[in-house]
Protein backbone atom coordinates (compact mmCIF):
# COMPACT_ATOMS: atom_id res chain seq x y z
CA UNK A 1 0.00 0.00 0.00
CA UNK A 2 1.39 3.20 -1.09
CA UNK A 3 0.51 6.47 0.45
CA UNK A 4 0.23 9.52 -1.41
CA UNK A 5 1.80 12.95 0.15
CA UNK A 6 0.17 16.66 -0.84
CA UNK A 7 2.35 17.55 -3.42
CA UNK A 8 4.04 21.34 -2.62
CA UNK A 9 2.70 24.44 -4.37
CA UNK A 10 5.53 26.72 -5.65
CA UNK A 11 5.12 30.10 -4.46
CA UNK A 12 5.95 32.90 -6.80
CA UNK A 13 7.17 36.64 -5.55
CA UNK A 14 6.83 39.31 -7.30
CA UNK A 15 8.86 42.65 -6.26
CA UNK A 16 6.74 45.70 -5.95
CA UNK A 17 9.75 47.63 -5.33
CA UNK A 18 13.43 46.27 -5.96
CA UNK A 19 16.14 47.18 -3.02
CA UNK A 20 16.82 50.65 -4.08
CA UNK A 21 18.07 54.05 -1.78
CA UNK A 22 15.42 56.11 -1.69
CA UNK A 23 15.49 59.96 -0.62
CA UNK A 24 11.90 61.09 -0.92
CA UNK A 25 8.15 59.88 -0.98
CA UNK A 26 7.30 57.76 -3.72
CA UNK A 27 4.66 55.10 -5.51
CA UNK A 28 6.15 51.97 -7.54
CA UNK A 29 4.25 51.09 -10.73
CA UNK A 30 1.32 49.28 -10.35
CA UNK A 31 1.70 45.12 -10.69
CA UNK A 32 -0.79 42.32 -11.57
CA UNK A 33 -0.09 39.10 -9.07
CA UNK A 34 -1.00 35.66 -10.39
CA UNK A 35 -4.87 35.27 -10.69
CA UNK A 36 -5.44 31.86 -8.41
CA UNK A 37 -4.06 32.79 -4.89
CA UNK A 38 -5.92 32.18 -1.49
CA UNK A 39 -3.32 34.24 0.74
CA UNK A 40 -0.68 37.42 -0.08
CA UNK A 41 2.64 37.66 2.03
CA UNK A 42 3.97 41.08 2.07
CA UNK A 43 7.58 41.75 3.15
CA UNK A 44 9.10 45.05 3.43
CA UNK A 45 13.01 44.62 3.83
CA UNK A 46 14.72 47.69 5.34
CA UNK A 47 18.98 46.85 4.73
CA UNK A 48 19.81 50.31 5.45
CA UNK A 49 18.65 53.90 7.21
CA UNK A 50 21.12 56.51 6.66
CA UNK A 51 19.04 59.20 8.54
CA UNK A 52 18.61 61.08 11.52
CA UNK A 53 16.69 60.19 14.72
CA UNK A 54 14.08 62.44 13.58
CA UNK A 55 13.58 60.88 9.79
CA UNK A 56 10.78 58.03 9.52
CA UNK A 57 9.90 56.14 6.74
CA UNK A 58 6.34 54.88 6.35
CA UNK A 59 5.75 51.68 3.63
CA UNK A 60 2.47 51.03 2.85
CA UNK A 61 1.03 48.43 0.22
CA UNK A 62 -2.26 49.19 -2.11
CA UNK A 63 -4.82 47.66 -4.30
CA UNK A 64 -6.95 49.00 -6.87
CA UNK A 65 -10.32 47.19 -6.65
CA UNK A 66 -12.53 49.50 -9.13
CA UNK A 67 -10.01 50.50 -11.34
CA UNK A 68 -9.64 54.14 -10.18
CA UNK A 69 -8.88 54.23 -6.94
CA UNK A 70 -5.65 52.82 -4.78
CA UNK A 71 -6.68 51.14 -1.29
CA UNK A 72 -4.41 51.23 1.82
CA UNK A 73 -4.55 47.20 2.27
CA UNK A 74 -1.47 46.47 4.33
CA UNK A 75 0.82 49.72 6.70
CA UNK A 76 4.00 48.31 7.91
CA UNK A 77 5.50 49.69 11.16
CA UNK A 78 7.57 53.25 11.15
CA UNK A 79 10.82 52.71 10.38
CA UNK A 80 13.30 54.92 11.81
CA UNK A 81 16.53 56.96 10.42
CA UNK A 82 18.55 55.47 13.12
CA UNK A 83 16.73 52.21 13.72
CA UNK A 84 19.15 50.60 11.55
CA UNK A 85 18.57 47.19 9.64
CA UNK A 86 14.40 45.85 9.93
CA UNK A 87 12.35 42.74 8.40
CA UNK A 88 8.74 43.31 8.72
CA UNK A 89 6.10 40.54 7.13
CA UNK A 90 2.50 41.29 6.87
CA UNK A 91 -0.17 38.80 5.14
CA UNK A 92 -3.59 39.08 3.71
CA UNK A 93 -6.14 36.53 3.17
CA UNK A 94 -9.11 35.62 1.22
CA UNK A 95 -11.03 33.50 4.42
CA UNK A 96 -10.85 36.17 6.57
CA UNK A 97 -13.80 38.02 6.79
CA UNK A 98 -13.45 42.91 6.65
CA UNK A 99 -15.16 44.93 8.51
CA UNK A 100 -16.52 47.26 6.31
CA UNK A 101 -14.33 50.71 5.79
CA UNK A 102 -14.92 53.87 3.54
CA UNK A 103 -12.48 53.43 1.12
CA UNK A 104 -12.13 56.67 -0.99
CA UNK A 105 -9.56 59.01 1.21
CA UNK A 106 -9.09 56.69 4.34
CA UNK A 107 -5.73 55.65 5.21
CA UNK A 108 -4.74 53.09 7.21
CA UNK A 109 -2.43 53.20 10.10
CA UNK A 110 0.64 52.34 10.89
CA UNK A 111 0.72 48.49 12.09
CA UNK A 112 -2.84 47.35 10.65
CA UNK A 113 -3.85 45.01 7.97
CA UNK A 114 -7.05 45.31 5.44
CA UNK A 115 -8.45 41.44 4.09
CA UNK A 116 -9.30 43.61 0.74
CA UNK A 117 -8.33 42.45 -2.43
CA UNK A 118 -7.89 43.65 -6.31
CA UNK A 119 -6.95 43.97 -9.38
CA UNK A 120 -3.51 45.63 -8.98
CA UNK A 121 -0.62 46.09 -5.93
CA UNK A 122 1.75 48.81 -5.60
CA UNK A 123 3.97 49.64 -2.67
CA UNK A 124 3.98 53.84 -1.92
CA UNK A 125 6.45 55.31 0.53
CA UNK A 126 6.46 58.32 3.00
CA UNK A 127 9.69 59.83 3.59
CA UNK A 128 9.27 62.78 6.26
CA UNK A 129 12.70 64.05 7.33
CA UNK A 130 14.90 66.49 9.22
CA UNK A 131 18.10 66.09 7.40
CA UNK A 132 19.04 64.01 4.42
CA UNK A 133 17.74 60.77 4.35
CA UNK A 134 18.52 57.92 2.74
CA UNK A 135 16.20 54.52 2.90
CA UNK A 136 17.74 51.23 1.48
CA UNK A 137 14.68 48.72 1.36
CA UNK A 138 12.71 46.30 -0.95
CA UNK A 139 8.75 45.42 -1.05
CA UNK A 140 7.99 41.89 -2.10
CA UNK A 141 4.44 40.05 -2.88
CA UNK A 142 4.72 36.54 -2.74
CA UNK A 143 1.17 34.58 -2.92
CA UNK A 144 0.29 31.29 -1.57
Amino acid sequence: MSILLPTRKVFESVALHASAAETASGTSAAVKLPIEFRAVAFEFDLTAAAAAAGDTLDVVIQTKSDQSNWLDVVHFTQALGNGGAKRYVAAISAGVNQAVVETIGTALTAGNVRNIWGDEWRASWTIVNSSNPSFTFSVWACTQ
